[in-house]
């Protein structure tokens, strides 16, 4: 059966405590990780719909410790029947990874998760810059850091999938992606941008109109440039989604975990921090003569919430692509006769099934390369 919603009429501006209002026992009594907590942002909003169905735990992971406890303070006043736990988790780093897991596997009062949000990003660095690892900062932070994090800890969601009565597909690892993957695939024999786009392999070059047109910039001169901060940031976007597929092929079957991919939606937030204050407006400013319609904190969280806990959802269509061209095609002209179309359902937005996606995010195979580049980077294989 094709995976679906249960709630169709949900859409662009559905709050997450709408969503979660909708799925209480799949809330009540779950210990639930989000990474990237801050209180003007996404994850704060993620974890307040938990909190408002009793979730039982709210780990709340981040880089700074004390806006971590200012959000879990915030919500114990809220929802005091929620306990709370901060967790330092500094993404940009392997090593910043790797000592939150550490600390987090030595939690024994915490022997299970049954749902983690990988929420935390960066975007659009203005410059070429790599982290302490050599690898460039979007994908370091916004893949390499989950992928590595996610892996350490899957012991954790494996306990709960195992539970006593746990229903198959209830467990859960949501990645925060962006119609951002849209611009740019996995660039594999040039994950740090440093190559001239043209020089690359035909299927690792980025869409050239999509990722120019948002800023009214030359699609065919930007076939000659290298490092573009929107398509780095679209790169590690793509990372998201096929990062839920992996998951979903060594999880799913053994174990009943189940992993989708989201976009929230156009929020402003902190998320675009590092680019200049006058070049942020101007931005804001060209994606509402775009007609962006810009969401809510709260609208939008609500994507996250129907990945994490809606029960129709299910394993995403497994269709293997006839040749290497589709991917760089969309899902409107791959589609089926059956409106499926290879990863159907890895990807969701506006709270529904996401119809009109590039197959470089939502291919199996894609999912399964990137895996292995992953486990190169990282330096460590995964079996489970």
């Amino acid at each position: 059966m094709a995976t679906a919603t249960t709630h169709t009429e949900f859409g662009a501006h559905t709050t997450a405590l709408a969503v979660a209002a909708a799925f209480p026992t799949a809330i009540a009594g779950k210990r639930i990780l989000i990474t990237g907590v801050n209180l003007k942002g996404l994850g704060y909003a993620t974890a307040e719909a938990f909190a408002s169905q009793k979730a039982e735990l709210l780990i709340l992971a981040g880089r700074t410790p004390a806006k971590l406890q200012e959000c879990a303070d915030a919500l114990s006043r809220e929802y005091p029947a929620t306990k709370t736990r901060v967790l330092e988790l500094d993404l940009n780093s392997q090593k910043g990874a790797r000592a939150a897991a550490a600390t987090l596997n030595g939690w024994d009062d915490v022997p299970a998760i049954d749902i983690l949000v990988n929420n935390a990003g960066i975007m659009n660095v203005p410059t070429l810059q790599l982290n302490e690892d050599g690898i460039e900062r979007h994908f370091a932070t916004n893949h390499v850091g989950h992928f590595l994090f996610t892996n350490l800890i899957i012991g954790k969601l494996i306990a709960a999938a195992q539970k006593p009565g746990a229903i198959k597909g209830a467990t859960r690892v949501v990645n925060v992606s962006s119609l951002g993957a849209n611009y740019s695939p996995i660039r594999y024999s040039d994950i740090n941008w440093e190559k001239v786009n043209s020089t690359l392999p035909q299927v690792e070059q980025p869409d050239y109109v999509g990722l120019t047109r948002l800023w009214g910039a030359d699609a065919e001169a930007a076939k000659s440039e290298s490092y573009s901060s929107t398509g780095a940031y679209g790169q590690s976007k793509t990372a998201n989604a096929l990062f839920s597929l992996g998951l979903n092929e060594r999880l799913y079957g053994k174990y009943g975990i189940l992993s989708f991919s989201v976009h929230p939606g156009t929020i402003i937030t902190e998320l675009g921090r590092e680019v200049p204050t006058d070049d942020y407006k101007k931005r804001l400013e060209t994606f509402r003569k775009l007609g962006m319609v810009f969401k809510e904190l709260s609208a939008g969280a609500s994507t996250s919430l129907v990945a994490a806990v809606d029960p129709a959802l299910t394993l995403p269509t497994k269709r293997p692509l006839t040749s290497e061209e589709d991917l760089a095609k969309t899902s409107l002209q791959v589609k089926g006769e059956d409106g499926e179309w290879e990863g159907r359902g890895v990807y969701l937005s506006d709270c529904q099934i996401h119809e009109n996606t590039k197959v470089w995010y939502t291919s199996w195979s894609q999912g399964e390369k990137l895996w292995a580049k992953s486990e190169e980077i990282v330096g460590q294989k995964f079996a489970f």
